[in-house]
This record gives structure tokens, C-alpha cells and sequence, in this order.
């Protein structure tokens, strides 16, 4: 007897929703496939895609839903998709920043959509290893076990390993904090830093990170994980090239930073919530004022990098 291929549909174009679609289609699932941009959408078709122009006629005969756009257009995606939202769908995300407001990406689709059954990927997603042959490494976070059941499900046969938590907060801001300080490291880098220095600047990311999401009731062994140390050990991963690459061409360049860059607009919304917090996070701080062209980079970095930086004390204060 034949068995009829999973249907996934893929909200989004870019880079992971190309990577996403292709595994997929190795994996033997139908994909179906809806982006905002129309020149992304020709671009899918390439890929073997069922590309359609509204959300209704991707999300046909779907029950596995991926959101393959970045965390401050998270809101406005799942608000298209929130109509169309059946409470069987199983939802994952790969949302590495946050909405204004600091809103998480599970919270940005529960605002607007009727599920549940949410997952975060995070991690190392090194994207080039599946074009090598080398298996992807993710941290797959959800609340609901089924979720993982279905991810796993459908991945089976293919080079991924996944490794699962119920911590999806966590997960998000490891993933979004991270970001933040691949575009310090990028900073440090144009600036003519060291390694030394930049791996100092990335330390205190994660741990900057550890003590925000423990404000948000994220766990503190996740940041101690493959959803933080696993991702920023490996300094270059797919995840983090785009935001050092940001960072040293503005510290070389001295030009603006874009406003619709995930680590920028997480650095914003994280120094924000901050300060509501109560929380010192010194390298948040820094790159939200460099960005803002509020601060110039060699000093506040510098300020930084003379902190102390006795890790036990400053993630339990």
C-alpha cells in the first residue's frame, strides 16, 4: 500500500526557508510554500515548492506549519496566518530575535493564531553541513511532547539529530541574545580586536543571556546547552554570520545600522526590557547605544571588556 507524503507548508522565503524546503523534499514530504515577497516566492519554485500567493492555499492539507521569518515579522505572519490556524497544527519556528515589545516568537504566533503545539529550533543550525553531507545539530524547544513527535517524524532518514527541552523561552532568548553578541564580536572584529577579545565579548553574551531569560523564566541549564554554549563554541556558524558581518561593516564604515536586523532590533528591545527589569546587562547596553549612534564603538566596547568578569557571581545577582 502507498502511503500519501506529508504535506509541510513553509511560511517565508529566505535562506532557512530555502534549507528547510530542500530537506524536506529529500525527506519525501510535499511542501507547500508562501513568502511576502514575490521574488521569493520565484525563487522557492526552483526548489521543487508548491509555491502559492495567499497563506489559505499553502496551508492546504497541512497540519505541520514552519515559520521561516525573522522575530520582528513574526507578528505580522502569523497575524496573515492566524485566520487560516486549525488547533491540530503542530507549528515550529526558527525566529532567531524578537518583536518590539521583546514579545518571543511563540508568543508573536499565540497572539494571533488558535495553537498550541509550538516549537523553536535553536542551536548551531550550521545550514552549509547539509550540503556536505554532515548532519544539522538542533535544539528543538515545545511544551507539548507531540511536537517533537512530529518533527522527529518527519526528519526521520535525514542528517538531522535533534535534541529536545520543554524550555522554549530559553531557547528564544539564547537564540536571539546570541545574536546581540555575534554583532559585538563583528564590531571587535572591523575594529581590529582580538580573538581573545571577542571570545571575552561573547562570554559575557551568554551570560548576559542566561540572566535575562532567567528574569523570564527561562531555565538555567538551557544556556549551558547546545541552545547556548552549542552555539556560540563553533564562533561562525550560518546563524551568526550575517550578524558579525553586520557588526564589522558597521564598525568599519561608521554607516547606520539597518533597522529590520534581528540583532539590532533585539539589542534595542532587550536594553529595553532591561531597564524595566532592573537587570545590568553592560554588553546589551553597549551595542543597543552603537547601533543607536549613541555611543562610539572602540569606547564602549573597551568599557565593556574592563569589566569583571566572574561568571558564578554575575549570573546569580
Amino acid at each position: 500500500m502507498t502511503t500519501e507524503p506529508t504535506t509541510v507548508t513553509i511560511l517565508g522565503g529566505g535562506t532557512i526557508a530555502g534549507a528547510v524546503c530542500a530537506l524536506l523534499d529529500r525527506a519525501g514530504a510535499r511542501v507547500r510554500l508562501w513568502a511576502r515577497d514575490p521574488a521569493q516566492r520565484e525563487r522557492a519554485k526552483v526548489l521543487g515548492a508548491l509555491v502559492h500567493d495567499d497563506v489559505a492555499g499553502a496551508l492546504a492539507g497541512s497540519r505541520f506549519v514552519f515559520f521561516a521569518v525573522p522575530g520582528w515579522a513574526l507578528p505580522e505572519v502569523a497575524e496573515r496566518y492566524g485566520p487560516h490556524a486549525r488547533g491540530d497544527h503542530v507549528v515550529v519556528h526558527a525566529a532567531r530575535g524578537v518583536a518590539p515589545g521583546f514579545v518571543l516568537p511563540h508568543q508573536a504566533i499565540r497572539a494571533h493564531a488558535c495553537v498550541r503545539k509550538i516549537g523553536a529550533l535553536g542551536g548551531p543550525l550550521y545550514l552549509e553541513d547539509l550540503g556536505e553531507g554532515r548532519p544539522l545539530v538542533a535544539m528543538l524547544a515545545s511544551r507539548y511532547d507531540e511536537t517533537f513527535d512530529v518533527v522527529r517524524a518527519l526528519v526521520g532518514g535525514s542528517p538531522v539529530r535533534l535534541h529536545t527541552t520543554h524550555d522554549v523561552v530559553g531557547v528564544e532568548v539564547a537564540g536571539a541574545i546570541s545574536n546581540v553578541s555575534a554583532l559585538a564580536a563583528g564590531l571587535a572584529e572591523g575594529l581590529g580586536l582580538s580573538e581573545t577579545d571577542q571570545g571575552v565579548l561573547l562570554t559575557r553574551g551568554l551570560a548576559e543571556a542566561s540572566r535575562l531569560g532567567r528574569a523570564l523564566g527561562a531555565e538555567a541549564a538551557t544556556f549551558s546547552g547546545l541552545a547556548g554554549v552549542g552555539d556560540l563554541i563553533p564562533r561562525r556558524v550560518a546563524s551568526t554570520l550575517r550578524h558579525r558581518g553586520a557588526g564589522k561593516a558597521l564598525a568599519q564604515s561608521g554607516a547606520a545600522a539597518p533597522r529590520d536586523h534581528e540583532g539590532v532590533v533585539t539589542a534595542r528591545e532587550a536594553r529595553a526590557t532591561a531597564e524595566h527589569l532592573r537587570l545590568d546587562l553592560p554588553l546589551v547596553d553597549a551595542v543597543a547605544r552603537i547601533v543607536d549612534g549613541r555611543a562610539q564603538p572602540r569606547e564602549a566596547l573597551e568599557r565593556v571588556l574592563a569589566l569583571d568578569l566572574e561568571l558564578e557571581r554575575f549570573a546569580q545577582r
